[in-house]
């Protein structure tokens, strides 16, 4: 059986049955459930996501679809096991370093 693991990353955690279960979804923190239950619980590998937003509750009507995509795609999900002290992130999260300036060389000026 292939594992999933998924964070939600909203600001509130999500209670859904499948097949007479809870399964929970706890703000930021990582669940793993079956490759199955994530295909039927949040459309994992279907790229059309609408037919899951109504069932979850986070669109009930046609004009909130927009707002409900984003919602959904705030469960981050991948098969691999996130790292320890770590959030699943599909960027890689690096500050860059500052650039050093420099002062110096020639001001032109502009005449008309």
């Amino acid at each position: 059986m292939t594992i999933v693991y998924v964070t939600n990353k909203n600001f509130k955690p999500l209670v859904v049955d499948y097949r007479g279960k809870d399964v929970s979804f706890p703000t930021n923190e990582t669940v793993e459930i079956p490759i199955e239950a994530a295909r039927h619980i949040l459309g994992y590998g279907d790229n059309n996501k609408e037919p899951y937003l109504a069932p979850l509750g986070l669109c009930l009507t046609s004009n909130e679809i927009p707002d409900g995509l984003k919602r959904l795609a705030n469960f981050v999900m991948t098969e691999e096991a996130p790292q320890q002290d770590h959030f699943l992130s599909p960027v890689v999260e690096q500050v860059p370093l500052p650039v050093a300036k420099r002062a110096g060389g020639k001001l032109l000026s502009l005449t008309a």
